[in-house]
């Protein structure tokens, strides 16, 4: 009988923040949106700011979301590697912060289109896209 789970582990310059089984992950690559199941043919990707959804076989349908804010994934032999700049479960979103992150990005956002400063118009963008992501992830715990 083929497994119907295989391994998430999730590494950041932290460390090993994620080690669970899941029976789907399903994630924002640069190719778009990306689902795995068990059995998948071997994968590398790159990984977006976004989330990452896992859903567990013994939990019906809840998932586990996580904010990750970009890296790369490995699938091969029922494991998903996940390699990324950060990952956030939400309950470790720190709200308030989130929101500052996001005001400051806008503020910036604001100031490098006065100056038509491209290069910090990009890079406020991507702050922006990163608070963005963990407000909308740190709301997944009032569902």
């Amino acid at each position: 009988m083929a497994a119907k789970t295989f391994q998430v582990t999730i590494v950041t310059p932290d460390g090993k923040t994620y080690d669970h089984p899941a029976t789907m992950l399903v994630m924002h690559t640069s190719d778009g949106e990306r689902g795995i199941m068990a059995n998948h043919l071997p994968v590398i990707g790159a990984l977006s700011i976004g989330a990452l959804r896992l859903k567990h076989e013994d939990s019906g349908d809840a998932d586990d979301v996580i904010a990750v804010n970009g890296g790369f994934v490995e699938f091969k032999d029922n494991v998903a590697t996940i390699i990324a700049d950060s990952a956030e479960l939400p309950e470790d979103i720190d709200v308030s912060r989130a929101q500052n992150a996001k005001k400051r990005a806008e503020e910036l956002i604001e100031r490098a289109k006065l100056n038509h400063d491209m290069d910090s118009l990009g890079r406020a963008e991507v702050h922006l896209k990163r608070a963005i992501n963990r407000l909308q992830i740190s709301k997944t715990l009032d569902r």
